[in-house]
């Protein structure tokens, strides 16, 4: 069964903690060191309220993240987004050494950070883990390690100081943020081998507001003419838009969206077929069980079994 928990459902864990932060209601910071000899009992799945970043610094992690089974070395980075879900961790090579941050929805919310510096290219069709560099690493580290110790000098600050201390936690969140999308954008240049002409910004903006209206409507709303509604665009230009900028049409990125929750929920929910088909919207099970097996190949019910 899968677990939801959300900011203050995380508490440090005897034996891997190696330290702890608690933000108020934040974000939450830990460092980890853990290898497979440790015997504790770990839900099947877990899905969090809010953005994990992960980070190994020593050893190699393997982390089931929905349906990608990933391989994390040192230097590598790993985004968890709310709508994805945790199945499984292993170690590989004996002990392994990595910090988890996780930021609440209504913190990352209250943050002022302009993300359309990001190609929505890289955002659909993004190599889940980041690799860096020793350097990158270090400094990434460094970030961390401030919002660490500003989580810690934030709880023990008196009140008329706590306001202050909070305000410095959110602005060093806000400059890691910008390094991650540096990182970012700097590795999906490097991974284009023929860039397009540079698409105009209003195109950009446009797109990226299609992509954060589905993140927010896409377990009710599959129709390309829903979001150009809101985005006060025809349905056609809207297509046109995410086709040019992104190389995929909009219905084929709803489609993933849809199709990825229907997947963690018939894995991981305990609900019946039915009860997933009444979650995303569907009139119908019959309608849900032709929508899945169309864009993957099987039913709900073989999907399920396997």
């Amino acid at each position: 069964m899968e677990q939801k928990l959300n900011l203050n459902d995380i508490t440090p864990l005897s034996g891997i903690s190696e330290s702890f932060s608690h933000a108020g209601e934040d974000y939450i910071f830990s460092h980890f060191v853990y290898n497979d000899s440790l015997q504790r009992d770990f839900p099947d799945a877990i899905r969090f309220d809010g953005v994990t970043i992960l980070m190994v610094l020593k050893g190699n992690l393997n982390i089931t993240i929905g349906h990608n089974e990933l391989s994390m070395k040192p230097g590598s980075l790993t985004v968890i987004s709310p709508q994805d879900v945790i199945s499984s961790s292993t170690t590989k090579g004996g002990e392994c050494e990595f910090y988890a941050l996780f930021l609440s929805l209504d913190f990352m919310k209250g943050l002022n950070v302009d993300t359309n510096i990001i190609s929505p290219s890289y955002l659909i069709d993004h190599e889940p883990i980041l690799k860096m560099s020793a350097e990158e690493t270090k400094l990434v580290c460094n970030y961390l390690n401030l919002m660490h110790q500003c989580a810690i000098n934030n709880n023990n600050a008196p009140k008329q100081l706590s306001i202050i201390a909070r305000s410095i936690g959110r602005n060093i969140v806000v400059a890691l943020l910008y390094q991650f999308m540096f990182l970012v954008e700097k590795e999906h240049l490097l991974s284009v081998r023929e860039q397009k002409p540079q698409a105009k910004s209003r195109k950009l903006n446009y797109v990226h507001d299609f992509m954060n209206l589905l993140r927010e409507y896409y377990q009710s709303e599959r129709t390309v003419a829903f979001y150009a509604g809101k985005l006060c665009i025809s349905p056609k230009y809207l297509s046109l838009l995410v086709r040019d900028v992104t190389g995929h049409s909009a219905a084929e990125i709803i489609d993933r969206y849809v199709i990825n929750e229907a997947k963690n929920m018939l894995r991981f929910s305990g609900f019946t077929i039915q009860q997933v088909a009444y979650k995303l919207n569907f009139p119908n099970q019959s309608a849900f069980g032709k929508y899945f097996k169309h864009l993957t190949g099987q039913s709900p019910t073989a999907f399920r079994s396997n």
